[in-house]
């Protein structure tokens, strides 16, 4: 292989780019050649210059400063910008500079001379400390043979056995592999049959990204998102009719058009029994109330209610940021009995560092000194979209061209055009709101920038989690003014309607009902909430997202429960006019069916002791996460600390019992841990992920008939067998195997031997799937059937033959005819169990195998 390096430095000094670089291995040579073919801006080639020397520093120790002849013309900058980066001219000709890279080692950064910020970058040092396990057989559909960390596993596993119309929120920390858990088995569950399942994401890039992930195993589209071209609703119109056939497998879609052009063909298929999945990606968006609210989050517990009354299928809630105030929220729309699988690692990838800035003008210099000097690529995170274009203009001032932004204003093609470029790395900084976040799956970002002061600390946490996504060190630079206070904690009071306001809304919808069947009411949502000149106009998207908040909020304090009912569908009729259509679907997007649990909702005192205490728990969260937010900026205790606090969920008792979901720690360097001398830690034992218990009491299985009748009520049953030298009896048992698995044994404990031939015969059996144990762990396992063959000169554990009162699902064991009593090893176990037994021979007959 060709010295990546070496190769660089020839094609600096010839100045001949080649047109294919894909061969060159380090990222950050690709991404500098790629600048000078296409007319970067000056302070664009001494940032990629800079991180090209810094990451060569890194990788050899940096025991010496490694040097680079560069070119003198342009595009190459002069001797002043250079040094703008800490970038050193050791030597000048005619035709080129000699140069050479300092470690960055800001003055105005605490402690930066001892720990310069740059360096674990530029060296990318591992953080991640959890390793793959061992995957099951069925990860083979997605081309997998390891799960990515044991929280995957046995969230998927507990999707797999989830009892019918359950509901399950998955808690995994971003790079566990949350995605996959909704996936395989949306995949697992349509293979050989009809069967759709529909994942809610919030941007249409995550949605492409998805689909862009499953192209070799579902050779249709699965993206379904707004495009006017020709192609684009030829595209939207082959998906819906592929849901109404039950062929489309899985759909990535965004909410609002899961509430609108989806919502028929979606009714067409739970109709036909064919929903097997209903998931919801980045689950916390459904509580987010700010000036990004997204009232269709929030109506798609309504859409999923009315599903389940013509369709079992399971719902998946996935995030990784479970907070108490976010579990409340779901559990109140999706129901108390809803059950959490977490294995929350907070990330130990971002080193923190905060900066308090005493003018706007000294926080600029210090923002464009970090962007000289930090690797890319980078993303620079502010509040306002204003303030988000001055500084995208600012950097363009300074020269650095390879720079785009995205704000809530952004059009989708906008987004999309530059995710396309981020992704190819056509760009290095992007510049944005909290509109850039989500769904936006970079893996090499090393340094995220805030020119702001985030309202909670929730949303610090999500965006500076855009940086080391592949489990790499990055950095979390904050510079802040006091002025940034009064914005944050304005926009935090912002973000709760009042229950006068609120009230008054619901009067105003009310006024207007429509009584529907089954005790349901038809209410508008563009309603103004008076008929007063100054007050919203009744056609603004704001009007409706505030009464869609009243709704969400009366639904919280249980006045309401927000339903849903099937959209209209277009009749093959001369009698229906499409204007008569067309007025069918306007009615059904500006209204919402719900259904009234208090019958005193248009009380004031009903809302002042119903209403305001959830409101106000709701803002004290706020208030409590901007408090968490300010508290990290003041560095008084380890940032790990403050996340733990967010993130961790108590136990709860009444009304339903919750079991507490605990953050384990993990630091990738604070200003706290700096100060007293403590490395970055993981927080947990390195390749050890939090390990989730089994979430089901009653887990879905089947036992098929042939199984039950010898079993005869029995949960335990133990099969004697004899030498298995022999061929033919090899060959029984792998097809005695096969029979058990297709009458529902799915906990598996065979040696390894005997694994592959049984992987092969599962493949053939119709849906069926099996979950690989080394061990019997009854405690670990989920309680559905279980089939161990215990292989010879092995003792036997004692607890493989317990009879646990819990584990109701059949256990069956293979083991010698010689195997000893594990309670006394003076006598045959086969001579004293007084349970169902077989020898092997007189069961194969028994089987007809």
């Amino acid at each position: 292989m060709i010295d990546s390096f070496s190769e660089l430095r020839e094609i600096l000094k010839t100045g001949k780019i080649p047109e294919d670089i894909s061969h060159v291995s380090e990222a950050c040579h690709r991404r500098l050649l790629d600048a000078l073919r296409n007319s970067p801006g000056s302070a664009d080639i001494v940032s990629l210059v800079r991180h090209v020397l810094r990451r060569e520093d890194e990788k050899q120790g940096g025991s010496s400063a490694t040097t680079l002849l560069v070119p003198r013309k342009s595009p190459f900058p002069n001797r002043s910008i250079w040094e703008s980066a800490s970038i050193t001219v050791l030597r000048e000709d005619k035709e080129h500079y000699l140069i050479s890279a300092r470690p960055w080692q800001p003055e105005w950064l605490d402690l930066a001379d001892q720990y310069p910020p740059d360096a674990p970058l530029f060296k990318e040092e591992n953080r991640r400390n959890y390793e793959p396990v061992a995957g099951d057989p069925f990860l083979q559909l997605v081309e997998l043979d390891a799960y990515r960390s044991i929280g995957q596993r046995e969230a998927i596993r507990a999707v797999l056995t989830a009892p019918d119309n359950s509901t399950l929120v998955i808690n995994l920390p971003t790079g566990a592999g949350k995605s996959l858990c909704a996936q395989l088995p949306a995949l697992l569950n349509s293979r050989n049959n009809n069967g759709v399942s529909v994942v809610v994401v919030p941007t249409t890039a995550l949605a492409i990204d998805q689909q862009r992930a499953l192209k070799p195993f579902v050779h249709h589209a699965t993206a379904y998102y707004s495009d006017d071209s020709v192609e684009g609703k030829e595209r939207r119109e082959g998906i819906r009719d592929r849901i109404r056939a039950g062929t489309q497998r899985i759909i990535f879609t965004s909410p609002e058009s899961l509430m609108d052009s989806l919502a028929s063909a979606l009714y067409e298929a739970a109709k036909l029994g064919i929903l097997r999945y209903f998931i919801i990606d980045e689950a916390h968006m459904v509580e987010q109330w700010g000036d990004d609210f997204r009232p269709a989050f929030q109506e798609i517990p309504g859409l999923r209610r009315d599903l389940l009354r013509l369709n079992s299928f399971t719902t998946l809630l996935l995030t990784a940021t479970l907070t108490e105030s976010c579990l409340d929220t779901l559990e109140t729309l999706f129901g108390q009995d809803l059950q959490v699988i977490s294995a929350v690692q907070l990330r130990p990838e971002p080193a923190y560092w905060f900066k308090k800035c005493e003018t706007e003008e000294l926080r600029k210099e210090r923002l464009l000194e970090a962007v000289y000097h930090l690797p890319r690529p980078l993303i620079i995170y502010g509040t306002k979209v204003k303030d988000v274009e001055d500084w995208k203009r600012e950097l363009t001032r300074a020269g650095f061209k390879r720079c785009d932004l995205m704000t809530g204003k952004s059009t989708p093609q906008q987004r999309e055009q530059l995710i396309e470029t981020w992704r190819e790395g056509k760009i290095d900084i992007v510049v944005a709101t909290s509109a850039f976040g989500l769904g936006i799956d970079q893996s090499g970002v090393r340094a995220v920038i805030h020119v702001c002061i985030p309202e909670t600390i929730d949303r610090f946490y999500q965006e500076v989690g855009r940086g080391g996504r592949d489990g790499k060190a990055c950095m979390s630079l904050t510079l802040y003014t006091t002025e940034d206070f009064g914005i944050a904690r304005g926009l935090n009071e912002k973000s709760t309607i009042t229950i006068e306001r609120g009230l008054q809304r619901w009067q105003s919808m009310f006024a207007k009902k429509e009584p529907l069947k089954d005790g349901k009411y038809r209410v508008p949502i563009n309603n103004p909430p008076s008929l007063l000149e100054t007050d919203i106009d009744m056609r603004s998207d704001q009007n409706r997202a505030w009464n869609i908040r009243t709704l969400t909020l009366m639904n919280r304090a249980n006045l309401i429960e927000i339903d849903s009912e099937e959209p209209p569908q277009k009749k093959n009729s001369e009698s229906e006019s499409e204007e008569a259509y067309q007025a069918a679907w306007d009615l059904y997007r500006n209204s919402r069916s719900i259904r009234i649990r208090n019958q005193l909702h248009l009380e004031k005192f009903t809302w002042e002791s119903e209403v305001e205490p959830v409101r106000q728990e709701r803002q004290n969260w706020s208030y409590k996460n901007l408090q968490l937010m300010k508290e990290a900026l003041k560095a008084k205790r380890c940032i790990s600390e403050i996340f733990e606090e967010a993130y961790s969920i108590p136990s709860r008792h009444t009304p339903e019992t919750r079991s507490p979901v605990r953050a384990y720690r993990a630091c990738g360097g604070c200003p706290v841990c700096r100060e007293n001398g403590v490395k970055p830690f993981p927080g947990i034992m390195p390749g050890i992920m939090p390990e989730p218990s089994s979430v089901w009491q009653k887990p879905k299985f089947f036992v098929g008939e042939e199984l039950q009748r010898l079993l005869l009520g029995d949960n335990l049953m133990l099969i004697f067998y004899e030498y298995l030298e022999d061929k033919s009896r090899k060959r029984r048992i792998n097809k005695v195997l096969k029979w058990f698995v297709e009458q529902g044994m799915i906990n598996i404990i065979i040696p390894c031997e005997l694994q592959e031939t049984l992987i092969k015969e599962v493949n053939r059996i119709p849906n069926a799937f099996i979950f690989l144990w080394e061990t019997y762990q009854p405690r670990k396992m989920p309680h559905i059937p279980t089939l161990i063959f215990h292989p010879e000169a092995e003792q036997l554990p004692y607890n493989y033959l317990s009879k646990n009162s819990m584990f109701k699902a059949p256990r069956v064991i293979l083991l010698p005819k010689d195997t000893p009593d594990p309670s006394r090893t003076d006598r045959r176990l086969i001579d004293i169990f007084s349970g169902r037994q077989f020898k092997f021979d007189s069961f194969s007959t028994e089987i007809g195998v």
